[in-house]
Parts: C-alpha cells; sequence; structure tokens
C-alpha cells in the first residue's frame, strides 16, 4: 500500500478582484482555495501520490464548498469540526508591472486559531503515513498551534514519518506575544527536509550568510543549527517587475549543491503557491527514489508552470511538467 503524505496547516478562502484590479476600483471578489499545506496537498494527488489534509473547519456550507475543491482532485482531509467558528479569509490584489502585489489576511477567530494540543489523535492521524509536511506559517498564528505542531513532530518522529517544512515566514501574522525565533527553531529541529530562503534563516537563527557566495553558506549554516535535515532546498528569484523574472532551484544533500537550470519567466498570470509547487515537486521526487538533478528540476519546473496558473493550487499534470522541462520553459504549442 502506498504510504500517505499527511499535511497539517489553515484552510484558507481567498478573494481577488479580476484583472488585476486594486480593491478599491473593484465590485466583484473572485473565489479561490487556498493555504500553503493545501495546495501541496492538490498537487501530490495530481502527481498520484496519496495525500492526506489535515484541518479545522466549521461544519457549514462554505467549508463544504471548499472541502469540495481537494475531493474534487483526490485529496482525502481529516477535519476538525469547530462549530460557529469561521473559515479564515485572505484577500489579495495581484500585481502588475512596477506595482506590488499584497494581501490583507483576514483570520483572527477562524476555526482553526481555535485548535489547541490534545485535540488531534495524531497517533491515529499518522498510522497511514510516511510523510508529514507542515509550514512556519502554523505556529505563527497562536502559541497554541505552536504547540498542535511540536505534539504532530514529536509523534511523527517517533513514529519515523520523514518530516518537511517550508520556512514561510508571514510578518503581519507573528502577534502572540512571541519572536519567531522563539518559536521555529524548536520545531524546525525534527525536520529531515526544508524549504529554506535567505532572509527568513536570519529572522529564525540569526544567521548571516556570505554574501559573496550566498546559496552555499546559507545552506552551510542552515545545516549547523538544523543537523537533522537531510535536504534543505531553496528557490532565488530575480525579479525585473511583477510579470517578469528569473528562477532558479537549489538543492543541498551531504555537502553537495544541485542547481537547476535558470528559467526566464514572463506575463506572470499568478505567483502566489509557486513555492508550494515547488515544494510538492521535491516531495514527490524524493519519495519516488528520483535522482537528486533531477529532483531539483523537476521541483523548479513545478514552481515555474505554477506562474502560469491562476489560483493558488498548481493544477498542471505529470505530462505537463515534463514537457516544460524538456522544452526549458519556451512554452512552444503541443499539436
Amino acid at each position: 500500500m502506498n504510504k500517505k503524505t499527511a499535511l497539517f496547516g489553515e484552510y484558507l478562502l481567498r478573494l481577488t478582484p479580476p484583472t488585476q484590479q486594486k480593491l478599491i476600483q473593484s465590485h466583484t471578489l473572485e473565489m479561490h482555495w487556498a493555504g500553503s499545506e493545501a495546495n501541496i496537498a492538490v498537487s501530490l494527488s495530481i502527481l498520484r501520490n496519496p495525500s492526506l489534509y489535515i484541518t479545522a473547519l466549521p461544519d457549514n456550507e462554505l467549508s463544504r464548498a471548499g472541502l469540495a475543491q481537494l475531493y474534487k482532485y483526490g485529496v482525502e482531509c481529516n477535519v476538525v469540526s469547530e462549530p460557529d467558528k469561521r473559515v479564515g479569509t485572505y484577500y489579495y490584489e495581484s500585481g502588475q508591472g512596477a506595482r506590488a502585489g499584497r494581501i490583507i489576511y483576514d483570520r483572527t477567530h477562524s476555526a482553526f486559531s481555535y485548535l489547541k494540543p490534545g485535540r488531534i489523535n495524531w497517533n491515529t492521524i499518522l498510522e497511514d503515513a510516511d510523510w508529514l509536511h507542515w509550514s512556519g506559517i502554523t505556529p505563527a498564528l497562536t502559541a497554541d498551534l505552536a504547540g498542535v505542531c511540536k505534539e504532530a513532530l514529536q509523534i511523527a518522529q517517533q513514529r519515523r514519518l520523514t518530516i518537511s517544512a517550508d520556512f514561510n515566514y508571514r510578518g503581519t501574522l507573528w502577534n502572540y506575544g512571541k519572536h519567531c525565533s522563539e518559536v521555529m527553531p524548536d520545531l524546525l529541529r525534527y525536520c529531515d527536509v526544508i524549504l529554506a530562503d535567505v532572509d527568513t534563516a536570519r529572522r529564525y537563527f540569526g544567521i548571516e550568510p556570505d554574501q559573496h557566495h550566498l546559496v552555499e553558506s546559507t545552506f552551510r549554516l542552515l545545516k549547523e543549527v538544523l543537523p537533522k535535515a537531510q535536504y534543505i532546498a531553496m528557490t532565488m528569484r530575480k525579479q525585473e517587475s511583477a510579470d517578469t523574472n528569473e528562477y532558479t532551484g537549489y538543492l543541498w544533500h551531504n555537502g553537495d549543491i544541485f542547481t537547476s537550470r535558470p528559467y526566464q519567466i514572463q506575463q506572470i498570470a499568478e505567483r502566489i503557491g509557486a513555492g508550494d509547487a515547488f515544494m510538492a515537486g521535491l516531495i514527490h521526487s524524493l519519495k519516488n527514489k528520483a535522482g537528486l538533478r533531477e529532483a531539483i528540476e523537476f521541483a523548479t519546473a513545478c514552481g515555474v508552470i505554477k506562474h502560469s496558473i491562476t489560483g493558488d493550487f498548481n493544477i498542471a499534470t505529470l505530462q505537463e511538467i515534463e514537457t516544460l522541462i524538456q522544452q526549458g520553459g519556451s512554452g512552444r504549442i503541443i499539436r
């Protein structure tokens, strides 16, 4: 039996003005469903990796509409019911040209934010899983959720699951009196696979990499503070404008660094979810025993193709991702 990848995080409703409008202009908002771990669960399921998404929601029609989107892509869900609470929401004003995109969170008092340690039976939920993924967004929300994360990580380690995390720093969410550096290092020490970035490594660990050897020194310093980590990945983005970027992936393992080809991405439809798409591609590759050069090329291609898909989910198929790799991102028509 194929073991599942379990993913724990908040499921969110995203509301976005159409056609790159600003919120103040728009009379309508488009609905999308989102959340870093949910995005990864969808990608993994499309790539034929069984995924189990663990979250908390109210029992109402809006939640059921959101869950239907996950079920459509074959994601199994374990939902803690929090009656009379709300679905977390965020508003996304997409960038255009020189104008940067902007996110406004509306997550206070969401059902997920009321989760407390002891509420989830992690031993039972993780029984059929061989991998657990989480991100830095969850422990940023409340001290109790940081505790729930630690519970899950301890049980996952006892059950010998592979544990992965995305640094995913969100400065506007850390509002309960603790700095991220007081919380995240203790949780990240459980992880075998990490998706990091230079700025967040500095915030979490006080790391100051060599600016002349940025990627190499960041990997080395992170391994020193996270000795359990076997794989550390990063993406680097050179941004010319909101819709023109260069995108490259890097993967560290046992002192070796594997680098993807750089992709020139123009006419970006959507940047949201690219990191989640990359992470899904990395998990898929590692679970399927791909070579590490192949793994970083595949993960990077997943991140690249997500820029062409609106909404938070990367719904690209395995064939579409492999075609992008073969074509080098040229976007030639398939006839």
